[in-house]
């Protein structure tokens, strides 16, 4: 058979000319940056600073360790659980409605925890009304840069990450001048006072369909397709004529869009919901009501639940890769958090350091995090890394440094190696709500990000409360530590087979695409 045969059997492609709309990279999405990493710095760093804030009052309230407890774990509960109300909440309004309103929470809870009188006030303020408001930040300023950056989206979540490095590490010094000169109740006006600037800085994030980018490409039709829609064009249904095969071969033309959107996700990297099914159903009614001699295809109305599955998007969880995904990230998560609130009793305890000594490693861990929230972004960037790669090799760099760490005592190791461990750890800050965006659609987002809150506020607690029963019940920080790097094992354990399943099936689509187009 010649090759002008073998042509002429390959049904030939059709290719159009189509302006697409794309994410600015840029442009208006430096600004929405700038404003979410001021929001950061007055807000999100308020969880570093209670104890250095609160930890007085509490005890003039008869409050020891056990009530900075019930407080702090009241705050982190609300952040995260607020994740999934943010991201249904988002669905409804806009990223900047739910950002404005959160930034508007965590002022409320700060000016209002400065007239606490007993720890129930407290509670109510500290943990109700700034751990809602930083859950809402948090998942909307994410959404946000979502939308605005594509090639870039590590390198921007990484400079808007900054903000709460930056915070963390100026905003200590801020709060003891206010407590010295101005009180407990002083300090949380004015703390009040600063947090207002988050409110600006949130009203810079405009809706990215404003900046938009305009660009034409080439797109290859599908020919079933493309005969599929001009055989439509011409077809009647009647009231006298019409079947059931006719109605649902109707309604099969009018899910072409979610047809086409499969066609674009890979495998199962995308998870869809049933949400272009019933707009395909809607676009069919509307289709058949446009004749008087038409049917018109009855839609079923969604119950209370129904709606609310769809609203929180919970066939994400019909995934077993999302979930792998969001059980991994809360680990990590979990593994770092819980490292940190041990180190400083390590270097104090075993390496024997005084409260200087402590606060300059503590600090040089703060500043390494600033520098590999701005430098490894861009190689990422850079290279096209997926975001679980970075996570794996960052977790692998973790369990490394901080195995080696917890033998250490010299007081110049210990500054490096407390660097070293920062400049790692920004890493799975930056990561690991990009992680879970790569692998649901621009409109799942809000949903996917809220429930990976969830699960870490799920994991967590008892994750957190196991690792802190392991140091006490056998008395080594060593146990401790290799505990932590434990949950980091399990998350590689879980992510290194099914990003290499996943390596090999893209391999596997692309070769068959470079062969269809050899055959062309």
């Amino acid at each position: 058979m010649t090759i002008m045969e073998k042509n002429s059997l390959v049904p030939s492609q059709r290719v159009e000319k189509r302006v697409t709309l794309i994410p600015p990279d840029g442009g208006w999405g430096w600004m929405v940056l700038l404003g979410v990493a001021v929001c950061n710095i007055f807000n999100q760093s308020m969880l570093s600073l209670f104890s250095l804030l609160y930890g007085d009052h509490l005890e003039a309230m008869g409050h020891k360790t056990s009530g900075a407890a019930i407080v702090l774990s009241t705050m982190l509960f609300v952040t995260n659980f607020g994740g999934p109300i943010a991201g249904a909440v988002l669905k409804l309004t806009s990223p900047r409605m739910v950002s404005v309103t959160g930034a508007c929470l965590c002022t409320s809870g700060i000016f209002l925890s400065g007239y606490s009188t007993n720890i129930y006030h407290l509670i109510l303020t500290y943990g109700v009304l700034l751990g809602m408001g930083l859950g809402f930040v948090q998942n909307a300023s994410f959404v946000a840069i979502n939308s605005y950056f594509k090639l870039k989206k590590s390198r921007a979540v990484g400079l808007a990450n900054v903000g709460t490095g930056v915070g963390q590490t100026v905003m200590p010094h801020l709060v003891r001048f206010l407590l010295e000169n101005y009180g407990f109740r002083g300090a949380c006006l004015l703390l009040s006072g600063l947090s207002l600037n988050g409110i600006g800085g949130t009203l810079l994030i405009q809706p990215v369909e404003w900046h938009m980018k305009k660009v034409e490409e080439d797109v290859i039709l599908d020919e079933k397709l493309h005969l599929l829609q001009t055989q439509h064009k011409d077809i009647v249904l009647r009231k006298d004529s019409i079947t059931k095969k006719e109605i649902y071969s109707g309604l099969g033309r009018s899910t072409e869009s979610s047809l086409g959107k499969e066609k674009q996700t890979d495998g199962d990297q995308k998870f869809s919901s049933n949400k272009e099914f019933t707009n395909g159903v809607k676009s069919t009614e509307n289709g058949l009501n446009g004749n008087n001699n038409t049917v018109a295809v009855s839609k079923p109305k969604q119950g209370l639940v129904k709606k609310l599955y769809d609203l929180f998007d919970i066939s994400l969880l019909s995934s077993p890769r999302f979930i792998n995904i969001i059980i991994g990230t809360s680990l990590a998560v979990t593994s770092i958090q819980n490292f940190s609130m041990l180190y400083p009793f390590f270097l104090q305890k075993v390496a024997d350091m005084d409260k200087q000594q402590t606060a300059n490693c503590m600090s040089a861990v703060a500043l390494a995090d600033i520098a590999g929230r701005l430098i490894l972004p861009v190689f990422q960037d850079k290279y096209r890394i997926k975001a679980r790669w970075m996570l794996i090799m960052t977790s692998i760099w973790l369990i490394v440094v901080r195995q080696i760490l917890a033998y250490q005592t010299n007081q110049m190791v210990l500054l490096a190696m407390s660097s070293i461990y920062g400049f790692g750890r920004s890493m799975v800050i930056v990561a690991r709500n990009i992680a879970i965006s790569e692998q649901v659609r621009m409109d799942q987002v809000p949903a996917a990000v809220g429930l990976g809150m969830l699960t870490m506020g799920i994991i967590v607690p008892p994750a957190g409360y196991f690792l802190g029963w392991i140091r006490d019940y056998t008395g080594s920080f060593v146990a401790s530590i290799t505990a932590q790097n434990l949950l980091l094992v399990v998350l590689l354990a879980t992510w290194i087979p099914d990003m290499l399943l996943l390596r090999k099936s893209e391999k596997q689509k692309k070769k068959k695409e470079q062969e269809l187009i050899r055959m062309t």
